[in-house]
């Protein structure tokens, strides 16, 4: 099988690492041949000397579209057509077989409040093109294949679900942060591992630490896009992400003091992320909506955390396969919030006893991914030609 997989647009965080992931995964399938894999000259992805050392995949890397006759050779010999993040992309009809996952429906259930009726409005008809004229359509839990129905119609109800909430954390990983991460943090913490976007849902957090008596001696680290512009000063704040200034001033008005109550590191790297999470007090969860899970709470339950999680229908259908006992909070509620951090304080020892008894609870592979990835790209090719691919 010869795959070319197009994602010249992904998102920054769990986007990526699912990106890597899956290719590699799939590399390692004996009856896939060659996976080339198209960025855009500006991709930021993880471990691409890990990636080229597997042989079968080619990395392009392009400005234009896949339909222009300068990219008309990445399609020699291609079998089937994967496009891995369709949102916000311009779709263009091909002559091939074509496969995309719809990774989320955030835009439409969480409008941001900077976005205007005419954007959005974009967005949809945009989303809409792709749902109608993919051959297949791939998603990542059966919540989001349940809001592609009530967004988009029936249609939607032949996508595949292909759960990939799978802890990234590799075999062997560093028991302890490097000493440059160890001098940034506290040695007791919470962490929230997540970008800035606003469906992440960090000004309820934050609103839910100024009220919790134990943040002064538990604080709150932030990693991620962006949580590292939290520490600017009010009101120089950072212009082009209109959320950010909202955070800073949270902060300010509730006053939580940087360094003392929360910690903002920005990205930390992949050699980092395992140890900080292991060695939390408790990992939360707090975002309003997520499309098949949260890689960050795999990876807290994987490594026996505590978690505190945002009760919401993706996150019950991600976490019913657990066996740890979840501190659930309402996130659109601060006071729920800190009812959880109560519960889990008064009750420590069981929560982290469940965690820990939990580490060994059993999970999916990423070849076990890729091997439902490949079936689905089977049966589009069968469903476009009329014929197996051999």
């Amino acid at each position: 099988m010869r795959i070319l997989v197009w994602s010249v647009h992904f998102s920054i965080g769990g986007g990526m690492r699912l990106l890597h992931n899956l290719i590699s995964a799939m590399a390692r399938q004996p009856d896939v041949e060659q996976i080339r894999l198209v960025l855009s000259p500006d991709s930021l992805i993880r471990n691409v000397a890990e990636l080229r050392a597997l042989g079968k995949v080619e990395m392009v890397s392009t400005q234009y579209s896949i339909d222009s006759d300068q990219n008309s050779y990445l399609l020699a010999g291609i079998d089937v057509v994967y496009y891995y993040w369709p949102h916000t992309h311009p779709y263009h009809a091909l002559d091939r077989p074509t496969v995309c996952t719809f990774h989320d429906t955030t835009m439409f259930d969480y409008v941001p409040p900077f976005m205007d009726g005419e954007q959005l409005k974009g967005h949809w008809i945009l989303s809409k093109k792709w749902l109608d004229h993919v051959t297949s359509v791939v998603v990542s839990s059966e919540h989001v294949k349940n809001r592609l129905i009530a967004h988009f119609g029936p249609r939607n109800q032949s996508a595949t679900v292909v759960p990939h909430a799978i802890t990234p954390i590799a075999a062997q990983y560093a028991s302890q942060v490097s000493p440059a991460t160890a001098a940034r943090i506290p040695s007791k913490y919470i962490i929230y591992p997540s970008n800035t976007s606003p469906h992440k849902n960090h000004n309820n957090l934050l609103e839910a630490l100024s009220h919790w008596k134990g943040h002064t001696k538990c604080p709150l680290v932030l990693t991620g896009y962006l949580t590292e512009t939290l520490r600017q000063p009010f009101p120089d704040c950072t212009p082009q992400h209109s959320w950010i200034p909202t955070l800073i001033s949270t902060i300010r008005r509730t006053g939580l003091v940087v360094n003392r109550d929360l910690y903002p590191l920005g990205f930390i790297g992949d050699e980092d992320i395992p140890a900080l999470i292991k060695n939390a007090w408790a990992l939360i969860m707090p975002s309003l909506s997520e499309g098949g899970g949260s890689y960050p709470v795999e990876e807290a339950l994987r490594l026996g955390t505590p978690v505190l999680c945002s009760d919401i229908p993706v996150m019950r259908e991600h976490l019913a396969r657990h066996s740890a006992k979840i501190a659930w909070f309402n996130p659109h509620s601060p006071d729920s919030i800190v009812q959880a951090l109560e519960d889990l304080t008064a009750n420590y020892d069981e929560y982290k006893n469940a965690a820990v008894a939990g580490i060994h609870d059993p999970a999916e592979s990423w070849d076990d991914v890729a091997k439902r990835y490949l079936n689905v790209f089977r049966d589009t090719y069968w469903r476009y030609y009329g014929k197996q691919l051999r």
